[in-house]
């Protein structure tokens, strides 16, 4: 009995997508290793690899939570994923795509406005303050604190 609950509990939404994102958090790191070094006199004093793998680490911090946090549900009559999640994966490509012509801070601000509006927020203010926010903080702390520089985007190459 005890077996099959626990292939049950394995089955929750949220066990499956912290499984699929901790394997996309793995094949990420290991295209990390084939970044080419950079000299030190270009690297801005940090590694290529250092943002992503943070990223990646803060990932499959909150992968394994959600792992638990599936483990401990049981599933309700079909274990399916929620569309919003694949809305946000799409979000996610669509803006990796973008970030070359928009830029990063521009981009930033789209996901901003586009996650919390796909998992269906509708207060204009708090979409309106992390829109800003969070790419303003990010640039504190990136540009201005450790020194790296964003991609600007074409968008914005052309009318500077």
């Amino acid at each position: 009995m005890k077996k099959a609950q626990t292939a049950r509990h394995m089955r929750h939404p949220d066990t499956i997508v912290g499984v699929v994102l901790l394997v996309f958090c793995a094949i990420v790191y290991w295209l990390t290793t084939g970044f080419v070094e950079v000299p030190a006199m270009l690297s801005q004093n940090v590694p290529p690899t250092f943002f992503p793998r943070l990223v990646l680490s803060v990932v499959a911090l909150l992968s394994v939570t959600l792992i638990f946090s599936g483990l401990g549900k049981t599933p309700k009559n079909t274990s399916r994923i929620e569309p919003a999640v694949a809305v946000t994966a799409l979000i996610i490509v669509v803006a990796g795509v973008l970030v070359g012509l928009l830029g990063t801070m521009l981009t930033l601000s789209m996901i901003a406005v586009a996650i919390p509006v796909a998992w269906g927020e509708r207060r204009v203010r708090p979409i309106g303050i992390l829109a800003i926010g969070l790419p303003a903080g990010i640039y504190v702390i990136f540009s201005l604190a450790l020194g790296i520089r964003f991609p600007t985007g074409l968008l914005l190459e052309w009318f500077v």
